[in-house]
């Protein structure tokens, strides 16, 4: 009977072992399992956001794609007779067809190709600009000369008429003189500690404005040092003022004060001239307007924003 006892113990002893480590088995599969659908969860966020990424990054390049495209278009509808302006013309058009071959294969980071287009659109509206100038001006030269041909075959008896048609011409003559530039650019700058120059569009980091343009060909004006006058006109409509305390000109038939000037000497062919501002205070926020002066008369003007 003592032995029928001893073995009814040894048989609940291994029951309960076995009830235990059952236990132990299925406490250690539910954690699994736990785990599992939480690294499962957490890989599907990560590939639910890879996905939203690379949407944002197609439509990024569908339109930087369109926008180069529009660009290629825009310029084949420009026409003009000056040859520097179809030289310059023609080589934006290959930097355009090399950007958006860039863009096609992928090449480079899609955010900074994209400013690099916004930079050759900006280039692309001042001939747009200059190119309508000219053909208005020609248009205007060729009328007058019209009429002074008419002019020249009548009677002496109308010679007054005739020299107030001379007095008009050389009013336009003097507008001619006047320079022009075919492309012009304007931004803020902030200057890392090795010395390099880097572009911004925050006004907080901003320490310096740039405004850099290329003078067109003009066989009218003389030739020699010519002094450039730059406006910055701020987000609150005054006019940043240069460093030192003369920063008074003349302009367009009034006084009034200018941020920054810079002497350059033009032989009546293209050349590139660049005028900085150095900033005293943080910068505000808001659209900013550059203007170039020479000789009184506005040679042309940029904007940019800060934020």
């Amino acid at each position: 009977m003592e032995e029928n006892e001893g073995k009814n113990m040894t048989g609940e002893a291994r029951k309960g072992r076995s009830s235990t480590g059952l236990m132990l088995l299925v406490v250690l599969l539910l954690l699994t399992n736990a785990y599992t659908l939480y690294r499962l969860s957490e890989r599907s966020e990560q590939v639910e956001k890879q996905g939203q990424e690379l949407g944002s990054l197609s439509e990024e390049k569908e339109n930087v794609t369109t926008m180069l495209e529009t660009m290629l278009a825009q310029y084949d509808t420009l026409e003009t007779e000056n040859v520097q302006i179809k030289a310059e013309m023609e080589a934006q058009q290959e930097k355009i067809t090399d950007l958006l071959d860039q863009v096609k294969r992928g090449k480079g980071d899609i955010y900074k190709l994209r400013k690099e287009a916004e930079t050759l659109r900006k280039i692309m509206k001042g001939y747009v600009a200059t190119i309508d100038s000219l053909n208005q001006v020609n248009l205007a030269l060729t009328a007058e000369n019209i009429g002074l041909t008419q002019q020249l075959g009548e009677v002496s008896g109308q010679k007054d008429a005739l020299e107030s048609k001379a007095q008009d011409l050389e009013g336009r003559i003097a507008q001619g003189s006047v320079l022009h530039t075919t492309a012009i650019s304007a931004g803020a700058l902030f200057v890392r500690n090795n010395g390099k120059q880097v572009e911004t569009d925050r006004a907080r980091k901003a320490e310096m404005i740039k405004c850099c343009f290329t003078l067109g060909e003009n066989k009218v004006t003389s030739a020699g040092d010519k002094v450039f006058f730059m406006r910055i006109i701020s987000p609150d409509g005054k006019v940043l003022p240069a460093g030192s305390g003369d920063d008074r000109f003349r302009f367009q038939g009034v006084e009034g004060e200018f941020s920054a000037k810079r002497e350059v000497n033009y032989q009546n062919q293209p050349v590139d001239v660049c005028i900085f501002w150095n900033a005293s205070n943080e910068m505000r926020t808001g659209q900013y307007i550059v203007e170039i002066y020479e000789s009184e008369a506005l040679v042309s003007s940029s904007t940019f924003d800060l934020k």
